[in-house]
């Protein structure tokens, strides 16, 4: 046992689910904008849609889904902080890393939007969407290994201590993110508003309905009658 009541091979066996999604998180992290923006641009393409701010819509989403990701991990931190049985000098440290990630964090998302907020996203949202789906994955996806840790902890014999507290802190953070997130992503999906069609296709031609001859008897045709004998 540990200073606070947990065997070190709990915690092993506590934060494997970590062991599998860790790695996984951090490539989608790392990999976010080479893989949506040539899908952004091959939408735009296949739409005929010009956006001349795509690329910088790009990067302002792709910071602002990374600020918004470390604010989340701040406010697990200073949650978990808040419920712990953690002497109050390492409450103290905890406190501070929380703080440290969730404010810059925060000033990094506030004035990311801001600067979206002057581009053209209103009227081209694919940006908006492709980040939002990543961002609700990602979300999704840490909400779901919080939700395995804290029933891995009501499961596990004995007491978890702190681990346990951590496991359900990141339970409540990320799974309220996945939540909000969802819910946006949803509204923003179905307020989307509908593609025109490209400018230069021209609706096909009507198809002209075969002429129907008039009633009545056919023509005799031309010439003259031969007399008609009394």
């Amino acid at each position: 046992m540990d200073d606070y009541g947990v065997s070190p091979f709990q915690i092993m066996r506590l934060l494997g689910p970590m062991m599998v999604v860790g790695p996984l998180l951090l490539w989608m992290l790392i990999s976010g904008p080479f893989v949506l923006y040539p899908i952004a641009r091959w939408r735009a393409h296949r739409d005929a849609v010009v956006d001349p701010q795509l690329g910088l819509k790009t990067a302002l989403e792709y910071f602002r889904m990374l600020a918004f990701q470390l604010g989340l991990l701040g406010c697990a931190i200073i949650l978990f902080a808040m419920f712990s049985k953690m002497p109050s000098e390492d409450k103290g440290d905890a406190y501070r890393v929380g703080f440290g990630l969730f404010v810059p964090a925060a000033i990094l998302f506030a004035a990311h939007v801001a600067m979206l907020a002057k581009t053209n996203q209103a009227a081209y949202t694919g940006p908006r969407r492709l980040f939002g789906g990543y961002n609700l994955v990602i979300t999704g996806l840490l909400g779901m290994t919080a939700f395995m840790l804290v029933f891995q902890a009501l499961f596990a014999k004995g007491s978890t201590g702190d681990f346990g507290r951590f496991a359900g802190a990141a339970l409540v953070v990320y799974g309220g993110a996945w939540a909000g997130c969802g819910i946006k992503f949803l509204r923003l999906v179905e307020s989307a508003p509908m593609q025109a069609p490209p400018r230069d296709t021209a609706p096909p031609p009507a198809a002209t309905p075969p002429a129907t001859p008039a009633p009545g008897l056919p023509s005799l045709g031309g010439g003259s009658f031969p007399p008609i004998e009394r």
